[in-house]
């Protein structure tokens, strides 16, 4: 102690430089092993230095309550002292009134005030608090607690004094109840039961008149504060000597308890170890005291007694994990215990506590504006582990995946959407997936022994699935995206939710049919485009080679569709022509185009919707090139025709055929049909020749 009470003083000293220090321990001998001894040496002083500020703390914080209670005994002497004072001078006022040549003096004797019995008045029934407030069953169950006083106060704000709401107070014996208005009730229940406080962890401090507060006072519960407004002075004054006066009954009360119960102990332990034949010196009321007080004589440890105090320490310090240490011990310790009266009211205080545990935990969960949601899950166990060790398992699910659906929403507001669509997309999934994925892993750590959760678990993946989708067909399908780009990013999308299968939970399904709506209307739109264009085309298709006008024109002009994924050079000839129509290779170009665009987002769904498309856009254009041949106007292209008719049922087939495989999907019998149809134009152009 005396080498950490001098590092101490080495480290708190205002010029102290941690380069400096560390430096001169890493030069001196022993280099490494000194550096660690020196780890552990401040390793250890900030564990006892942490030990002392929380004991200081607790200290200090009954230090406060204890002035609190000195201001408020000095308050009640000041107004003892102001009420005298009026008191005397209304005597002398009386005393100057008085005629003094009158014989005698009219003396108005006092009226014989009734002298009611005050444990009759107070000992009234708890049913009042069963009939009047919502949810305070567990508060009526302790054996001999009643209700002192009750009325309507107005709880402020301790900063603006503004008024938060109204509020009933119940004084009971030994706590203080606070219940709150319910609005729009009809039936006898008029409150909702808001919390429950010891008279002995909370003080009472008057609040002097000052601006637009009035009549209040504070009352300090440890370790929070609340301040109320009574209606008038009288009722605040009322409200302080009742309070005062009850925790002072209490006080008492708990003292000759424990006088009682250890007097009632010992005489009964020499009644057991002192054989008597005929006599029995306890009358059968003394003898159920006696055994009583032996029952109950296991809450005198100085553990239990010190277990309130503890758990309240834990509380305010955010101690969660050992609060639930401490509970989870007195549970145990408590189990096989009898239901005598003293137990009752002691697991009463407990579940008090209990019960501002369960409300701090669950505080760590939810999500408020002024709360940080750049952690992630693992930042939430903490808090869900120790709510499932109290057993609200239902609760820590419940709030555990709000928790996530706010930090998914607040990560997807954090995108821009900034260039192309695909690549918002891309981010897009980037930021869901993963956290979806982690979240599910999270979840089955957390939850592995609580199956029941596993069902929640997945109707949440289900919604925030569909919110998701909702994002990508807003940003995919309402824009004017090309198909090209829609395929892309459809793409994408399915491929990222592919990956939770790797924890277990296949979305691919619900993905499917949360975009087929608006992809087979895409696919049908984009089709009859092509159509369309072929159409046009074709009033202008003068069946002519194409001619670039110099070489150079031509190759870039066959770079350029060759990065489509057409290979023409086979088709130049004497320079710069191509021996192929601009309206074949236009047609082929956004054809094998469309192939490829709806093959990337095939499924066996839409399988009969692809194939359709694809074989409507070449039947137009093969109902082009039948036109042509029979069109007298081109009586002499035909074997030009022919050639072009080839490439676009041949050669673009074929590289559809391939795109089928490479997609790993069975090419259909209807494409293979039209495959076969370059061989009917070629009837077609003999029997218009033979004709």
């Amino acid at each position: 102690m005396a080498d950490h009470g001098g590092l101490a003083r080495v480290l708190s000293k205002q010029d102290f430089n941690p380069e400096n220090f560390v430096g001169k321990l890493a030069e001196g001998p022993g280099g490494e092993s000194d550096l660690l001894v020196m780890k552990t040496k401040v390793q250890v002083l900030s564990d006892e230095t942490a030990h002392s500020l929380k004991k200081n703390v607790y200290k200090n914080y009954f230090q406060f309550i204890e002035t609190a209670k000195e201001i408020s005994i000095l308050e009640g002497e000041m107004y003892q002292l102001s009420h005298t004072l009026t008191e005397q001078k209304s005597l002398m006022s009386s005393m100057m009134e008085m005629s003094l040549v009158s014989d005698k003096a009219i003396v108005e004797e006092p009226k014989e005030q009734e002298q009611d019995n005050p444990e009759e008045e107070t000992r009234k029934n708890l049913a009042f608090l069963l009939e009047k407030v919502e949810g305070c069953s567990s508060v009526t169950e302790v054996p001999g607690r009643h209700l002192v006083h009750n009325s309507d106060l107005a709880e402020l704000d301790a900063e603006s004094f503004m008024q938060i709401q109204r509020v009933h107070s119940f004084l009971l014996n030994d706590s203080l109840m606070i219940a709150t208005w319910l609005p729009n009730r009809r039936g006898p229940v008029r409150y909702r039961f808001q919390g429950l406080y010891e008279l002995d962890s909370l003080a009472v401090v008057n609040v002097r008149d000052a601006g637009p507060v009035k009549n209040a006072f504070k009352i300090l519960m440890f370790p929070d504060s609340k301040m109320y407004q009574a209606d008038s002075a009288k009722a605040k004054r009322q409200w302080l000597d009742i309070l005062e006066e009850t925790k002072k009954r209490k006080a008492s009360r708990d003292k000759q308890k424990r006088e009682a119960a250890l007097f009632l102990a010992e005489q009964q332990l020499v009644t057991l170890t002192t054989p008597t034949e005929d006599s029995n010196p306890f009358g059968e009321e003394d003898e159920s005291e006696a055994l009583a007080a032996i029952e109950t004589d296991f809450l005198n440890s100085d553990w239990i007694q010190e277990l309130p105090e503890d758990l309240d320490m834990c509380i305010a310090q955010r101690d969660f994990e050992g609060a639930v240490d401490l509970v989870e011990r007195v549970n145990e310790y408590l189990k096989d215990c009898p239901k005598v009266p003293a137990v009752k009211e002691f697991r009463a205080r407990i579940d008090h506590r209990v019960k501002q545990l369960t409300e701090g935990l669950m505080g760590e969960l939810q999500v408020s504006p002024e709360r940080s949601l750049r952690g992630g899950p693992r930042a939430a166990r903490r808090a869900v582990m120790q709510l499932i060790r109290l057993g609200k398992s239902a609760q820590a699910c419940d709030l555990f995946l709000k928790n996530r659906s706010s930090i998914i929403k607040y990560n997807i507001r954090q995108l821009k959407f900034e260039g192309a669509t695909t690549l918002y997309i891309r981010r897009l999934c980037d930021v869901f997936i993963p956290c979806l994925s982690e979240t599910g892993k999270e979840f089955m750590k957390a939850f592995q022994d609580h199956y029941g959760c596993m069902s929640a678990f997945v109707v949440w993946a289900k919604k925030e699935l569909q919110m998701f989708v909702s994002t990508v067909n807003r940003q995919v399908f309402g824009g004017k995206s090309s198909m090209s780009v829609i395929a892309e990013c459809l793409h994408n999308a399915r491929q990222q939710c592919e990956e939770l299968s790797q924890i277990g939970l296949d979305v691919s399904f619900l993905f499917e049919s949360l975009i087929a709506t608006d992809l087979e209307r895409v696919i049908r739109e984009n089709k009859d485009q092509i159509i369309e264009g072929v159409k046009y085309r074709a009033q202008d298709d003068k069946w002519r080679p194409m001619n670039h006008l110099s070489h150079t024109d031509c190759l870039k002009f066959v770079e350029e569709m060759s990065a489509g994924g057409l290979d023409l050079k086979n088709y130049i000839y004497d320079a710069c022509f191509i021996n192929l129509t601009m309206n074949t290779a236009n047609f082929s170009k956004s054809c094998l185009s469309f192939a490829h665009d709806v093959l990337l987002v095939h499924t066996p769904e839409i399988d009969h919707l692809v194939t359709e498309a694809i074989a409507d856009i070449f039947r137009a254009e093969v109902t082009h090139i039948e036109d042509s041949i029979r069109n007298k106007n081109f009586n002499r292209e035909h074997k030009f025709i022919l050639k072009n008719a080839q490439f676009v049922l041949e050669v673009i087939m074929s590289k559809i055929e391939a795109a089928y495989k490479e997609q790993g999907v069975v090419f259909p019998k209807q494409l293979l049909d039209i495959n076969g149809e370059y061989r009917r134009l070629k009837s077609v152009v003999k029997s218009l020749g033979a004709s």
